[in-house]
């Protein structure tokens, strides 16, 4: 039974919110980065730790994020992750990753119970996309990957021309504009009545 005066947020199920507030509740965060070269998933703890059919390998206290920051403005937030020390392999992948950008980058928390176990199936904690990644390779290497809300698109200008080339991207086949850059030039005579 919880305390009445303690009241949990929203997002968690009446059995999570009860297993907060026992003696024993270790909260994790899981996070899920959708690279091309495939998905690098970790979590805050030690070793190996499966959750939806995926496995999430540990990185313990070798991980470092900012504060997931929750605002009532409809406004991009940002989130940086940071991997310090790492091994020079993960330096290696890192510099070798071209095409991250605009990709998903999801992190989950969790809480588990003495035995290791989930209380409750972890609850989304933030979703954006990957924006920018530093990877400073020397004596104490690290990776620094910053990512952003999916509001940032608000931001964005919309970059559209009315030409077949851009319809074509967006739309292959429609034939719509095909004919505009004739236009331009064109001398249009009106019957006299």
């Amino acid at each position: 039974m919880t305390d009445p005066a303690i009241r949990a947020t929203p997002r968690l199920t009446d059995q999570a919110a009860a297993a907060a507030t026992a003696p024993v509740a270790a909260p994790v965060i899981l996070c899920d980065l959708d690279f091309a070269s495939g998905p690098f998933r970790v979590w805050t703890g030690l070793g190996q730790l499966s959750w939806a059919g995926h496995l999430f390998e540990g990185i313990g206290d070798l991980g470092v994020m900012s504060d997931v920051e929750e605002t009532v403005e409809l406004r991009a937030v940002r989130l940086t992750l940071s991997l310090s020390p790492v091994p020079q392999a993960v330096i290696d992948i890192a510099l070798s990753e071209r095409s991250y950008r605009l990709r998903s980058a999801r992190l989950w928390l969790a809480l588990l119970d003495e035995a290791g176990g989930f209380v409750a199936d972890p609850f989304p904690l933030w979703a954006g996309i990957m924006d920018t990644m530093e990877v400073v390779d020397g004596a104490e290497p690290r990776v620094t990957l910053s990512c952003e809300s999916r509001l940032v698109d608000l931001e964005r200008a919309e970059v559209r021309r009315y030409t077949d080339a851009d319809q074509q991207a967006e739309y292959p086949g429609d034939r719509f504009f095909e004919y505009v850059p004739a236009l331009q030039d064109a001398e249009i005579r009106l019957p006299r009545r």
